[in-house]
């Protein structure tokens, strides 16, 4: 969570009909993809024991190396991020996230939970301190998540301790 405020995002290209295919409902680059890719074939060169011996990676090393789909996959992957590699264009501007309301959230330093695990509690408090500072017209304001943590760890405390004592007696009762 930061305190930069978002900015205007440009304008959506939309997907035109003729960039989509209704029969699939997949945009057409994703359609050609899929043909292209349909039109390769998997071996599977096991010998008659079934083991996979450096010979048959070999030979799909040669394999893989005289074709140039397979070529340009390896260059593409060896020269950028296997997720930006395998992005469609088309799907990235069809799902862009826009958010169009700017909020004036500015309190400070943003507090550090390092790697407490208690994300849930800073996330909470960083909200009701902006809310508070706004209210009072503070400068500078700060909520402890120490005392808030112990609060939480206490109530889980009682909520164990009365199941344990509700089963201790439900089992002295059938005694």
């Amino acid at each position: 969570m930061g305190n930069a405020p978002s900015s205007r995002m440009p304008a959506l290209t939309k997907v035109t009909p003729n960039e989509f295919d209704e029969k699939t409902k997949m945009p057409r680059e994703l359609k050609e993809l899929d043909i292209s890719l349909s039109g390769l074939r998997i071996t599977v060169p096991l010998s008659s024991s079934g083991q996979l011996t450096l010979d048959h990676v070999s030979s799909w090393e040669t394999a893989a190396a005289c074709d140039p789909k397979a070529q340009l996959a390896r260059t593409v992957l060896s020269h950028s991020d296997i997720r930006s590699a395998l992005t469609s264009r088309s799907a990235r501007v069809f799902d862009q996230h826009v958010f169009n309301n700017v909020i004036d959230f500015k309190t400070g330093p943003v507090t550090n939970q390092k790697s407490s695990g208690r994300c849930w509690l800073f996330a909470t408090t960083n909200v009701l301190r902006y809310n508070i500072m706004k209210k009072f017209r503070l400068k500078e304001f700060e909520l402890s998540q120490v005392s808030q943590y112990f609060c939480c760890v206490m109530a889980l405390i009682d909520i164990n301790f009365r199941t344990v004592l509700s089963l201790l007696l439900g089992q002295a009762q059938q005694s």
